[in-house]
């Protein structure tokens, strides 16, 4: 998994959002920073909703797909399941924090785009609640409120941002000590 590449317009798009927000940046301010003139970002983009989209759409292109192919990739052993879908969340997490820290500003959008981008960030909701649901029905998690223990998860992983600016250099090694703090944080049981 590498970090997607971004045209020059969404380079100085995701700098100027990445430091000032979607609220406190301008199309000016991105325009300086991509090296183009205020014509060139409407053009290619719209407004700056639409630049700002355009980044969130880089962010979470395949970030769903990748969560259900860690999934299956378990089996049907719902901790190796749960390890590997937050693996795969932190990974996305590490290798694009100052994309992935732009997410936040979702709320800003226009309801058709902040629906499309709230879908994603709940089917990997839904995705993880039904693991850790079904490890509980099993018996191997002793989690007393699936819900707010699936949420708990989700944003320890969303904090990663806040600790990592870059990628650090064993990402890979990192992903598989937070799917690890996840098995903890559901109180698996080999035994169960």
């Amino acid at each position: 998994m590498a970090q997607p590449e971004l045209s020059p317009i969404l380079r100085g798009a995701l700098d100027a959002f990445y430091e000032k927000g979607f609220r406190g940046t301008t199309v000016r301010d991105i325009s300086q920073r991509a090296g183009v003139a205020m014509p060139t970002l409407y053009y290619y983009h719209g407004n700056k909703e639409g630049i700002f989209t355009a980044l969130l759409e880089c962010a979470t292109k395949d970030f769903l797909a990748r969560a259900y192919a860690a999934r299956d990739e378990g089996g049907d052993k719902p901790e190796v399941r749960l390890a590997y879908v937050v693996e795969s969340i932190l990974l996305r997490t590490l290798i694009g924090p100052r994309m992935v820290a732009l997410e936040p500003d979702i709320r800003y959008l226009s309801a058709p785009n902040r629906d499309r981008f709230e879908r994603v960030r709940t089917g990997v909701e839904r995705l993880l609640l039904g693991i850790v649901r079904e490890g509980r029905r099993r018996g191997l998690f002793t989690v007393s409120d699936p819900v707010l223990t699936t949420r708990a998860l989700l944003d320890m992983c969303d904090a990663v941002p806040s600790w990592y600016v870059e990628c650090p250099p064993k990402y890979h090694a990192v992903a598989q000590k937070y799917g690890a703090i996840a098995l903890n944080a559901v109180g698996y049981r080999a035994d169960g």
